[in-house]
């Protein structure tokens, strides 16, 4: 059976969402959920997760060089809870260091103001990271 993964890049005012498989193991960017205060519309991400029947969620998660715990990563932790908790899915962190970087390549040039643009895209490299076991932190 293929597993389908969905994967988010959190933010507070945005959420990177994308799906992939273990098939391919690609990812594709799918949507930008509007958040406030980190808050999405919980609605919407029923509607994607119900689309989508994935087997996994995948947060990306901002390490930092020296291990130290930011309030950004207790926020996206909370997320990852809720998330868990709602859809009683099994969620995954997975190590985001440089994904925005990263993504910005796949922007056109007249998007790249643009900072939800980069959310998505950097949302299927964090999927695409799990996918290849790449810096894979389980909860």
């Amino acid at each position: 059976m293929e597993e389908i993964v969905l994967g988010f890049d959190f933010g507070v005012k945005n959420i990177g969402l994308a799906v992939g498989n273990r098939l391919t193991n690609t990812a594709q960017p799918i949507a930008i959920l509007k958040a406030n205060e980190g808050q999405p519309d919980w609605d919407e991400m029923e509607r994607h997760i119900k689309e989508w029947t994935p087997t996994l969620l995948v947060v990306g998660m901002p390490y930092t060089a020296d291990g130290t715990e930011t309030e950004h990563m207790r926020k996206i932790r909370k997320f990852m809870n809720r998330l868990h908790g709602r859809f009683g899915l099994p969620v995954e962190e997975v190590d985001e260091r440089l994904s925005s970087k990263e993504s910005e390549q796949y922007i056109k040039p007249s998007k790249k103001g643009k900072k939800g643009q980069l959310d998505a895209h950097s949302a299927a490299i964090i999927v695409e990271r799990y996918l290849n076991d790449d810096l894979i932190f389980s909860l």
